[in-house]
């Protein structure tokens, strides 16, 4: 019961502190016309160190541009550059291609050939030694028909 007073008498501070607040509102500031005129009169100081700032600003917003612009024509002449640079590579690349192909049948070609020649001379070898072999086996053949004409 006691904190139900308690509690009524919380909501009524809170009511009155309400209407306290709307029913006195707090002083609007004003300013005297002597403010006014020096404001007046600061003002074209203002302006133009407002229009300093503003030159200053655009100044650097040139020099920036003109930064900008210096940058994009170097960043397009080193492309430009290395584009040149590629296709000179490129162009050697494929000459460097042709020369390894040539070098490679250069070599194909000389092995064909170093076997031929191995093959004839491993076939005239064969040749004389068969030559050779045949000669001894025919005069064999023919020392003994001889022998046995002999007898």
């Amino acid at each position: 019961m006691r904190l139900r007073k308690i509690i009524k008498m919380g909501q009524a501070v809170v009511v009155l502190v309400f209407f306290i607040g709307i029913m006195c509102p707090a002083p609007v500031a004003q300013a005297s016309w002597l403010d006014r005129i020096k404001d007046i009169y600061q003002l074209p100081s203002n302006v133009e160190q407002i229009q300093k700032d503003y030159e200053a600003t655009k100044q650097q917003l040139e020099d920036q541009k003109n930064k900008l612009t210096d940058a994009v024509e170097q960043s397009k002449a080193i492309e430009e550059r290395l584009q040149s640079q590629n296709e000179t590579l490129k162009k050697d690349n494929e000459q460097l291609q042709e020369r390894i192909k040539a070098m490679e049948q250069v070599a194909l070609d000389k092995d064909k050939r170093n076997r031929k020649i191995m093959y004839m001379i491993i076939t005239a070898a064969a040749l004389i030694i068969g030559y050779f072999m045949f000669g001894r086996v025919f005069r064999f053949i023919v020392w003994r028909r001889q022998k046995r004409g002999l007898r």
